[in-house]
This record gives C-alpha cells, structure tokens and sequence, in this order.
C-alpha cells in the first residue's frame, strides 16, 4: 500500500512525527523554528531511511561518537539531501516565513487529495502553570508594603501582557493550513489548561477552546476567506462527534490520559481528530491499555550514574564527601530514622569509585533487558550502550536534598509534600523565591507549588515531562537515592517513549527542551494506527 503523506506543523523534534512514521505513514514534511530541533528531525529522518534499506552500522557509529555527522553525510550525500529536504526550518505565524511555507506545502500537496495534518501549536500560554504565573503578580516580591490598587494594576498589567501574547493565536495558523489545504483528517493535540483558558480579559471573549474548535469545524467562516472544506471534530477516549450544528464542546471529552494507554506518565492532554466533510467515517476510541507502566518498568535497567558538582572539582572522592559533609552540616542525624539516610550515605561511599556521570554515550554491552513489552520496544541493541545519559551537575546542598526526597519515596511510596520538610528538616528546606514560612504557625508554605523539590516514584507513573526539566531537574529527581540526581535526558526521554536510537541535537539543555516539548511518540503511535484502521484498510 502506498504510504499516506503527513504533514507534522510545530514538529518540535519530532514526538509526534514519529509515531505516525512508526505505524507506516510518509512524513513528507516537518516544520520547526527551532534551529536545533530541526537538526534532531533531520537526523531522525536520515536514520528511517537507511533502516528502511537495510540497517546500517555508520548511524551506530555516529553515535557512539566513532564517526563525524560530516562523514556520515558524506557516506550517504543523496540520503542526507531527502532527509533535509523533509524538514522545513520556518516559524508559522511570521509573515517572513509564510511564502516560503507555502511554496514548499504547494508544491508536496499538489493534487494531493489523501493527506493528514498533524501537530500542536506551542502550549505554554494556555498550560495552567504559566498562566497562573503570568497572571498573577509574579514570585518576586515588593520591598516596600504594597497598596490593594498597585497590587490590582500590576496584576492588570500582566494580564495585558499575557492576552497579547503571539502563542493565543497561533492556532491560527494550524487553521490556515486546513483552509487552504483541505486535509483528509488532522490531529491536533494540545494542553488540557486549553479547556479552561479565555481568548481575552474580559468574559465576553469567550474560551479559547470555544474559538479553536469553531475554527476547527469551518475554517473559512473564522478567518474570513475563501471556504474550504469543512470537518466533524471527533474525541478518540469518547463517543463524542461534534459537528457543524454542535455549538458547544466540552474540553474534558478531548482528554487523553497517557497512563490509561501505555505511557509510562501522567501526562494529560487534549487530542482532536478533524475529518473532512465528504468522508462518512469516523475513528473508533483508542483501546484502554492492558498494562500500566512504571518509572520502574522504564527506566531500572539503565546504567547507575552519580550526579555531578557544580562548585568543586568533580571527582568520585569529592562527590562522596560533600554528601558526608552537607549531611552532618545541615542535618546530623536529626532526620526521621526510617529513611535510613546514614546507611544510604555509607553505601554510597563504598560504591562511588564505580559510578560515573555517564556521557552523551555510555558503552554498555548488558544493557538490553527486556523485562517488559515497553523496554523490548524502545531497546536497540545495536547501540551497544545509551547515548544522552549524562548526568548533571548539582550544588552540594541540593545533593542532600536529593537523597532525601528519594529516601522519603523509597519509605513512603510519594514524594514529599512541603510539610515533610518541616521540623529537624527545615535545615534542608529548598531556598527559593517562592517558599516561604508562615509568621505565626512558622510552617513551610509554598506559594506555587506544594512540592517544590519532586522525586518520581519507582511504582508510579512519571509525572508529566515538560520543557520547565530543561532549567533545572527539581521536579525530575530520581528515586535511586545512591545516585543523588535527576533524570538524564535520555531517561526524560525513555518515560517520553522515545526509542532509544532517537538521537538529540544540542547542548544538554536543547536536548531536554526538547524531549519535554514533544508528544510521546509510542501515544502517536497508538492514534495512528487507529486512523491508520478506519480511515486507510476498511474498503
């Protein structure tokens, strides 16, 4: 069967994309503005082809690092040249870039009646966090006493700020391609906060979802132009089909819960299938998955490594020390004796010679273990090792920090909550802007978030990978207390569902970016294969 063209808009590095690749569809074009994802898509691409062809030792070796991506270009010119013309470096929404999108969409799309659109507009201003942080009057606060009125028109002139914000409307131009393209189907996936966000300051704005689903629905009436086709906008976990006539949806119909479909994470988010107007089929629901995967299940048979030091010279012997020293510096014993953390240091000590930070690739000839379907999926084992497992660095009194929140989940089967912090712990309470202490109970209060500092439970899912890992990994800690870190980037991308052949572009930084932005690629997967099902073998 010849294989269906997507076309993958706000691709990031290509989570989405992935998954429709993985189940037999033609990624015909990626279009990304950040420069270094692009490189991530473009390498990404290379790789499908030559494992089309046959598999190849010369990807291996790039990224084992024996080999230089200009050699490995210059080995394969004329597949390199296909995989870059697949990737489109352009932001949509810049009117600079709108002929070039354009051009390069007329020319694939010609005479192309079957083809699916797919992608997520940036999410950051609709997620609930930023909006409650760009809503309010920010972390920092005043040195002077504040009136109710300035209070009030700071608040204001956030608001102002965060409505004119270019992310409102770039769903927009998602809508733009669908008029002027007529897909046969699209999936749109974005933030639940979506649901409950407003187009405006005021409520006669309406909601954002309101607007983005009218658009959805008749994309030539919202924008004002020529009618194209129109489309249904169907739910994949309900029986919900919202039409033409249907004036009101409901967000919540729309949600995906990745955990209830294999994904080891709880991510959430809100996934719309459009079907065009003249086709009288609409997908079935996804099938609710037989197993519910683990931080365990994901990510227990990778290499243990040791977290890094940022202010002395990074070696086993200091790293092991500062842990000693911080320990009876901050807390001496006075921690509850359950979480065993002076038997946890001395293990530590005994065994931090052999511990390593890892690199951007750890040769490993025994990591393949196929405790379950998920790790026999994303394994490879002509890796050899792991690539982007390279710790980062932490202050010495984060180290300790660290192991405490992994000793409390390895005890408590949780995180721990900022009234676990409180009592002989206080000495270790995270120092930060928005961690305060209440002036008459003196409790720890966090203005924000109760669980400033997060550890991922090993019996758990993972909490949701977001592109906040990429500024530090206080949310992503992880529940090896010997280890004292957080997730590396190829265990952010593992819980992610990135095979592990997936190579990232970039700095350690670029990497997380991206690995937080994406879709996971195994719940792309699973809708593909469903559209793949009702809308390409049925006759």
């Amino acid at each position: 069967m010849k294989k269906t063209p997507v076309i993958d808009l706000f691709a990031g590095p290509g989570g989405l994309g992935e998954g429709f690749s993985q189940a037999g569809f033609d990624i015909r074009l990626s279009i990304e503005m950040d420069p270094i994802a692009c490189e991530t898509l473009k390498i990404r691409k290379f790789f499908h082809s030559l494992n089309n062809k046959n598999p190849n030792q010369d990807y291996y070796d790039f990224v084992r690092r024996k080999i230089t991506l200009e050699k490995l270009k210059e080995s394969y010119s004329e597949l390199w040249k296909n995989a870059e013309s697949r990737v489109l470096n352009a932001e949509l929404g810049n009117k600079k870039h709108d002929k070039l999108i354009n051009e390069r969409l007329d020319e694939i799309l010609k005479d192309q009646d079957e083809f699916i659109l797919i992608g997520g507009p940036p999410c950051q201003a609709y997620s609930l966090a930023g909006r409650s942080r760009r809503l309010g009057t920010g972390f920092i606060k005043s040195d002077n006493e504040e009136t109710e009125d300035n209070l009030r028109q700071r608040k204001e002139e956030n608001s102002k700020l965060f409505y004119e914000d270019k992310r409102h409307k770039l769903f927009e131009e998602y809508i733009k391609i669908i008029n002027r393209y007529n897909p046969k189907i699209f999936v749109m996936e974005n933030v639940k906060g979506l649901g409950s966000a407003k187009s405006g300051m005021t409520e006669k704005n309406g909601s954002v979802f309101e607007n983005l689903t009218e658009g959805l629905k008749d994309p030539g009436k919202i924008l004002k132009e020529k009618n194209g086709s129109k489309y249904s906008l169907h739910s994949l976990v309900k029986s919900n089909r919202l039409g033409l006539d249907d004036d009101f949806a409901v967000a919540s119909d729309f949600i995906i819960k990745c955990e209830d479909y294999g994904i080891p994470q709880k991510r959430h988010r809100i996934i719309i299938v459009g079907v065009r107007e003249d086709i009288n089929i609409k997908p079935s629901k996804l099938s609710l998955s037989e197993k519910n995967y683990t931080v365990r299940d994901t990510i227990s048979d990778m290499p243990r490594i040791r977290s890094g030091l940022s202010k002395k010279e990074d070696t086993s012997i200091n790293w092991i020390s500062e842990i000693e020293k911080e320990y009876n510096r901050l807390l001496g014993g006075k921690e509850n004796n359950d979480l065993k953390i002076p038997e946890i240091i001395k293990t530590i000590g005994s065994s931090s010679s052999d511990l390593s930070r890892g690199g951007e690739f750890v040769e490993d000839d025994k990591s393949i273990n196929h405790s379950n379907d998920l790790t026999m999926e994303l394994s490879d084992k002509n890796i050899c090792g792991w690539i982007n497992h390279h710790s980062r660095s932490h202050i010495e009194s984060d180290l300790i920090r660290y192991l405490f929140c992994s000793a409390f989940a390895s005890h408590h089967k949780k995180t721990p909550l900022m009234k676990d912090w409180e009592g002989n712990l206080e000495a270790i309470k995270p120092a930060h802007n928005n961690i305060t202490q209440d002036k008459d109970t003196g409790k720890l209060t966090a203005s924000s978030h109760n669980d400033r500092f997060k550890v991922q439970v090993w019996d758990n899912p993972s909490s949701t990978i977001v592109s906040h890992i990429s500024k530090d990994g206080h949310y992503y800690i992880h529940p090896d207390p010997e280890q004292c870190r957080s997730l590396t980037v190829r265990e952010a991308a593992r819980l992610q569902t990135f095979p592990d052949n997936y190579f990232f572009f970039g700095g350690r930084t670029a990497q997380y970016h991206q690995v937080g932005n994406a879709v996971p690629p195994l719940l792309a997967k699973t809708i593909a294969l469903n559209i793949k099902k009702d809308f390409f073998e049925k006759k």
